[in-house]
C-alpha cells in the first residue's frame, strides 16, 4: 500500500505556495538583470556564421591571371544530383573558360558535392545566408551574381580568355604552315638513292670473261 502524506494546515499550504512563488520569480529575475543575453535581435544584429558554412555560392576571381578560375569543365554540373548547375563553355583545353554559369538553388541540397568535385578551386559556398524571397525567380544566379566582384570580372574574364584562344590559334596555324614552306623551299628531308641493280645479261658477260 502507498504511504499517504498528512494534510497540511491552510497556513503551511499558503506558505509553501508563497516561497514557491518566491523561488520562481527570483529564477525570472536573474535570467532577466544577471544573464548573458543571448538573444540577437535580427535584422539589426546578424550573426558571424563559420567559415565553413554553406552559404550563396560565389567564383572567385584570380587576380594574378584576369579570369575566373573556371575551366568550363562541367565535373561540378556532372556531381549535382539535382541538376542544379548549367554553364556555356568558351573554348577547350588549358586555356578554357566559361561565358555563362548558372545555378538554380531552388534545387539545391547545399550538399557541397559541386566544391568537392571541382580540381581548378573554381567554386566556393560563402557566408550569405538570406536567400528567402517571395518571387520564385529570385533562386536563379547568373556568371554576374556568382562571380566575385561582378560584371566587371565577367568582361575581364571572357577577354583574357578569348584574347589566350585567338593567341593559342595563332601559334598551332604558324606550326602548321612551317613544315609547308620548308617543303616548298627545298628544305626538305633529303632523298637516299636507291641501290642500282645488276642487270642479268650483265653478270652472265662477267661470268664468261672469267672463264
Amino acid at each position: 500500500m502507498h504511504a499517504t502524506r498528512d494534510k497540511q494546515n491552510p497556513l503551511q499550504d499558503f506558505l509553501t505556495g508563497f516561497v514557491s512563488l518566491f523561488q520562481g520569480m527570483w529564477v525570472t529575475a536573474v535570467n532577466l538583470v544577471a544573464r548573458r543575453k543571448i538573444t540577437e535581435q535580427y535584422p539589426y544584429e546578424r550573426r558571424t556564421v563559420s567559415p565553413r558554412y554553406r552559404g550563396l555560392f560565389y567564383l572567385p576571381y584570380n587576380e594574378e591571371t584576369h579570369r575566373l578560375n573556371c575551366t568550363g569543365c562541367t565535373l561540378c554540373e556532372q556531381a549535382c544530383p539535382t541538376n542544379v548547375i548549367s554553364m556555356t563553355k568558351l573554348g577547350s583545353g588549358k586555356h578554357g573558360g566559361v561565358s555563362e554559369f548558372d545555378m538554380d538553388l531552388g534545387r539545391c541540397m547545399f550538399c557541397n558535392l559541386c566544391i568537392e568535385a571541382c580540381p581548378f578551386e573554381a567554386i566556393y559556398m560563402g557566408p550569405a545566408y538570406e536567400l528567402a524571397s517571395t518571387d520564385r525567380n529570385a533562386s536563379k544566379f547568373d556568371i554576374i551574381h556568382l562571380a566575385t566582384g561582378g560584371a566587371p570580372s565577367v568582361e575581364q574574364n571572357i577577354k583574357t580568355i578569348t584574347a589566350l584562344l585567338a593567341a593559342e590559334a595563332a601559334e598551332k596555324a604558324a606550326k602548321a604552315a612551317k613544315p609547308k614552306a620548308e617543303i616548298g623551299n627545298g628544305a626538305g628531308p633529303e632523298k637516299v638513292a636507291a641501290p642500282i641493280k645488276a642487270e642479268p645479261h650483265a653478270a652472265a658477260d662477267t661470268e664468261e670473261a672469267a672463264v
